[in-house]
């Protein structure tokens, strides 16, 4: 059945009283006694939880959220303007279709009216353009005092497949030039300028660049707290997990915090569509700055992961697949003080208007703001994948189940889609949800009348009760076999002895476990991303695809068969002349099976003590 068919079906079938109520209401955090008055509100209105990213205040952006009520913080969660009262906000296509009707309909939309109560607007990877009246919100916002953390990422993060990522929307322009890109309606001409400016440069004197840089040992060019407001008072390298610098073009507006060192030795991020690393140095431009534009202030990083953790609580618009994110606010390389930091600066109200005293110095212009690679686009204007199955990241009706945006989902439905789940994912379905659950067989439970599950990394379990017709081929008391085996049951999750269980099975069979993509590698291998979101100190074998060559030759790069994740391989000596992409450039594109341990190379997930590489053939 086609996709968008069965969306619609979906949500005929499963739907509550409204479809998207599931989602509702939007999340609130408030502090206690420590109360400061002010509010942080987190945009979702344009995006920021596409593909992997998951960037919300009870998702991956929680440690953040709660580290912000710990310091007195009201956190709120913002959709947009509810115009027809009906208790949720939905997008309506007005960029595709740029029609009045649509603009006056779309609810996923910013105003001031709306924002204006908050001290400080978070906006983590927008992947979808504000219109001319929202830039013009966002101005209206700095204007009375507020302001802005613009967090971005690496060029080509366009996570929703539409076409743009957060450098392009903030920017307030795509990179191509292509006449597509001329929309009309209330957004106007988005073309590249071919020049160093744009919305972001006019309104703060800043922009970020179309780069793609790796340096997870963090950029150590930190400037002295000083000459930067204080911002930089117990603050020291940063991570970079594919990121983006900044170009400073107005010096008196905006001042870097952090820039590439001497002694930094940055990268171009293995999947960059161009040279991905321009000038090096302070020349590339800052990772994080600062601007004040009049009353207001702007805060901007290049990167995600220094601030992100790994808790992820919605599915992936496009496929329904569970999300893998990295623990940045733990990570030696985090971003924690230094996002306390800008955010207390940002909600503090000051008087000056520029950085142009002794108090409160200007900042270094960056001598090529503009580099001749960012003029036009490699993509020719096209998504870095093309969208499948029916998803069209401007309908949302498309979206998978459980994914922000998407009309059904656990919170208010009894609908389970047709996903198979981990079994830490079926344990965060309530009681009486239909599911479809993968685990391996470990154990007999009460006899021959049930059995434990769990999930390939050994993380989660759960308990399947055996209805009489299964107990002779599946109940390990009674088949022994089984144990080791991947189980795929259907039923309804309920509790069985006191444990979370699947009971009223309607079907159950036992399918390859390998999770690296159909038969791949050995019995119990899995792919790169259990391995990216297992326990470090888990020993794993680990299939996935060679990437390329990381701090070579001491270790490679091993990407997930069937999704952008990846980790890090850790080389011993002996291995490094075959296996090693500098040593053996034939290696890149081969599939690997690596036995190792989980563990962090260069504050990055990754297989070390590898014991055993081969490289395999009997994967699709």
């Amino acid at each position: 059945m086609h996709r968008a068919l069965l969306a619609g079906l979906l949500a005929t079938l499963l739907a509550p009283a409204h479809a998207y109520e599931w989602n509702y209401p939007a999340p609130i955090k408030t502090p206690g006694a420590n109360d400061n008055g002010k509010v942080v509100l987190f945009d979702v209105s344009h995006g920021g939880t596409e593909g992997n990213a998951d960037w919300v205040i009870d998702g991956a952006f929680s440690d953040f959220a709660d580290a912000l009520v710990a310091e007195g913080y009201t956190v709120q969660e913002y959709r947009g303007v509810d115009k027809n009262s009906d208790g949720v906000i939905q997008f309506v296509d007005d960029y595709t279709s740029p029609t009045t009707a649509n603009s006056n309909a779309n609810e996923a939309v910013i105003t001031y009216t709306a924002i204006s109560h908050a001290d400080v607007l978070v906006l983590a990877e927008s992947n979808r353009p504000f219109t001319q009246s929202e830039l013009q919100a966002l101005e209206n916002f700095v204007a009375a005092g507020k302001g802005i953390f613009f967090v971005a990422d690496h060029y080509n993060a366009d996570r929703n497949l539409n076409t743009w990522d957060s450098t392009e929307v903030f920017n307030g322009y795509n990179r191509s030039t292509l006449s597509q890109f001329n929309v009309g309606g209330s957004y106007g001409d988005l073309r590249n300028p071919g020049a160093a400016t744009g919305w972001l440069a006019q309104e703060f004197g800043i922009r970020f660049r179309f780069n793609a840089i790796d340096w997870h040992s963090g950029a150590s060019g930190i400037e002295p707290a000083s000459q930067v407001e204080g911002l930089t008072t117990g603050v020291g390298p940063v991570l970079m997990a594919g990121g983006a610098t900044l170009a400073i073009t107005d010096p008196n507006r905006a001042k870097g915090l952090m820039y590439f060192s001497t002694s930094d030795s940055p990268s171009r991020w293995s999947h960059a569509v161009d040279s991905g690393l321009y000038f090096g140095g302070t020349a590339e431009g800052p990772y994080v700055a600062i601007a004040k534009s009049g009353p207001g202030k702007a805060a901007f990083i290049g990167d995600s992961s220094p601030i992100e953790d790994a808790s992820p609580k919605y599915k992936r618009q496009d496929n329904g697949n569970t999300k893998s994110t990295y623990p940045g606010w733990t990570d030696a390389g985090n971003a924690a003080q230094l996002s306390i930091n800008l955010i207390d600066w940002l909600a503090t109200p000051e008087s000056y208007t520029q950085f142009n005293s002794s108090a409160h110095p200007a900042g270094t212009a960056t001598p090529t703001p503009m580099a001749s690679e960012e003029l036009d686009d490699p993509d020719n204007g096209q998504p870095w994948n093309t969208p499948s199955g029916g998803y069209n990241p401007w309908d949302a009706s498309t979206f998978d189940y459980g994914a922000y945006g998407a009309p059904n989902g656990p919170g208010g439905s009894t609908g389970g889609g047709g996903d198979v789940l981990s079994v830490s994912e079926a344990l965060a379905e309530p009681t009486g949800t239909t599911v479809t659950v993968s685990g391996v067989i470990t154990q007999a439970i009460n006899g021959e009348y049930a059995l434990e599950i769990e999930d390939s990394a050994g993380s989660a379990t759960l308990y399947v009760k055996l209805d009489s017709q299964y107990r002779n081929d599946f109940s390990p008391q009674n088949n022994p076999s089984v144990i080791g085996e991947t189980l795929q049951v259907s039923g309804e999750r309920d509790v069985y002895m006191g444990e979370p269980s699947i009971e009223y099975v309607t079907d159950m069979q036992l399918v390859d476990g390998s999770s690296g993509g159909g038969s791949c590698g050995s019995s119990g291998a899995v792919s790169v991303s259990d391995a990216y979101a297992s326990s470090q100190g888990t020993p794993l074998t680990v299939v996935g695809e060679v990437i390329g060559g990381v701090n070579d030759p001491y270790a490679l790069e091993l990407g997930d068969l069937n999704s952008s994740t990846s980790v890090y391989v850790k080389l011993e000596s002996d291995q490094r002349a075959e296996y090693s992409p500098a040593n053996n450039p034939a290696m890149v594109g081969q599939t690997l099976e690596v036995d190792g341990v989980r563990d962090l190379y260069m504050s990055y997930p990754s297989q070390e003590s590898v014991s055993t590489l081969t490289v395999i053939s009997n994967c699709p």
